[in-house]
């Protein structure tokens, strides 16, 4: 940059950089959350149309415990990618390459403890999901398989942050379309070719997860990566207190899953459910997609944290709140316009393809409030306001709780579908007073900070 140019133009030129490397983070982030989307219907579409309603309520029902294990992976990768970042910010190389092995260590060791936690109480957990019948068979037939790839679900979710805090944004994303791949095809072989129904779609979701695992394993092993190799039980409880917000983030829509399966089951029976599972498959493809804007956001919210550049930071913040309206409201357009087509994607019954349009319309009106909510829980977990973000986190699903099984007495299903959005609404309110409150407190000790150049975002 030439130092001779007026002050307005390099501070211009400085935004301009920062942005072309936000778009860098960010355009891979959500790309890789569409996969991770689309990823979670695959099965649904394939057991809609072969299954049918019984096979759609099933996924829903075991869907929680599938989601559980994947977010403690995330929650993980995700709070060691933030200490990691924060360590780089700083300039303390040796606590971030400390940071890296402890995130390996416990990753494996949330694999170990999880497979017998769940394997053995997976049968009582689904039947206080709410499942039975045929239904419960189903449930359990998918969910064993699940669980055998306890490991590759972990890692495959934990090492994805790990590697975009490394820059690695298209491998990431890579690596993610490999595994959706490699998930359509088994799930065509082992559900249309061989028949074997809920299995066979778990079996495509235990490769799929071992393949993006072991992509971004085999670059996180390469030399440049290598941690040091010292246990610190300090920083594992650190990374895992920051964890703790974006477990929540990735894990309490299916905390409101069970809730809502539930109140429909006792409300609309096992059609209502099915209904609302591929109602769930829509709208979590658009909420992956909002979250993509703060899971690429993060390692840059992070590192200007570290640096202590709040100015910057706060740049960043803007460019996150910008492009979740930008996204927002087309894909709000399109799910309200198209849901009468989208109803027919998933082996609906008739009455289930009713139910359909009228559940999806009321609950992705909120989706912008939603948006809002996220990308404000990235900015604190991003710098460890672990309070903030979890009260946002874990908020949502005690007010569902709260609605859920009220509004039906006065409303039918109808009062069942607005529980998500009533939440969603509230706590977004909830999110800008914090967002305001700790924007004053910054602003009030930013006095003199100006930009720095921003990382340079590998490929």
């Amino acid at each position: 940059m030439n130092e001779k140019q007026p002050a307005a133009e390099r501070s211009a030129e400085g935004r301009s950089s920062l942005f072309r490397v936000f778009l860098r983070c960010v355009i891979p982030a959500l790309l890789s959350s569409v996969v991770l989307g689309t990823f979670s219907i695959v099965d649904g579409l394939f057991i809609g149309n072969k299954v049918f309603d019984d096979g759609l309520s099933a996924i829903n029902f075991a869907y929680p415990i599938t989601a559980f294990v994947q977010a403690v992976g995330f929650g993980v990768g995700m709070g060691g990618s933030v200490c990691v970042s924060l360590a780089r910010g700083r300039g303390d190389a040796a606590a971030e390459k400390r940071y890296l092995f402890n995130t390996y260590v416990a990753l494996l060791a949330a694999s170990v403890v999880l497979f017998p936690a769940l394997f053995f109480t997976s049968p009582y957990l689904l039947r206080a999901f709410g499942a039975e019948g045929v239904v419960l068979g189903y449930a359990q037939e998918y969910i064993d398989v699940i669980l055998y790839g306890t490991l590759f679900q972990v890692f495959g979710q934990g090492l994805v942050p790990l590697a975009r805090n490394f820059g690695h944004n298209a491998f990431t994303m890579a690596s993610m379309c490999a595994g959706f791949a490699t998930n359509i095809f088994l799930d065509w072989l082992f559900i249309y070719v061989l028949d074997m129904k809920l299995a066979g779609a778990a079996w495509g979701t235990f490769a799929a997860q071992a393949v993006t695992a072991a992509m971004c394993a085999g670059l996180l092993l390469k030399r440049a990566y290598r941690p040091v190799l010292r246990l610190d039980l300090k920083q594992i409880g650190t990374l895992l207190r920051v964890g703790i917000s974006p477990f929540g983030i990735f894990f309490s829509p299916n905390l409101v899953l069970i809730l809502i399966n539930k109140a429909a089951e006792i409300n609309g029976g096992t059609v209502a459910v099915a209904a609302y599972t591929a109602v769930t498959y829509v709208t979590f493809v658009a909420m992956r997609l909002i979250q993509g804007v703060g899971d690429g956001a993060q390692p840059l919210l992070s590192y200007y944290e570290g640096k202590g550049d709040l100015r910057t930071k706060h740049t960043v913040l803007r460019y996150g709140l910008v492009a979740t309206a930008v996204i927002t409201v087309p894909v709000t357009l399109v799910c309200v316009f198209a849901r009468g087509g989208l109803s027919g994607l998933f082996g609906l019954s008739a009455e289930g393809r009713a139910i359909f349009v009228d559940a999806l319309l009321i609950m992705i009106l909120p989706l912008l409030a939603f948006g809002f909510m996220r990308i404000a829980m990235s900015y604190f977990y991003a710098q460890e306001k672990n309070m903030l973000a979890n009260i946002l986190v874990y908020g949502e699903p005690v007010i569902v709780a709260a609605v859920v099984f009220t509004l039906p007495a006065a409303l039918g299903l109808t009062g069942i579908w607005l529980s998500a959005p009533l939440s969603q609404v509230a706590l977004a309110l909830l999110a800008l007073v914090f967002l305001l409150g700790l924007l004053r407190q910054e602003r009030a000790r930013r006095a003199g900070t100006g930009p720095v150049p921003p990382p340079r975002a590998r490929e």
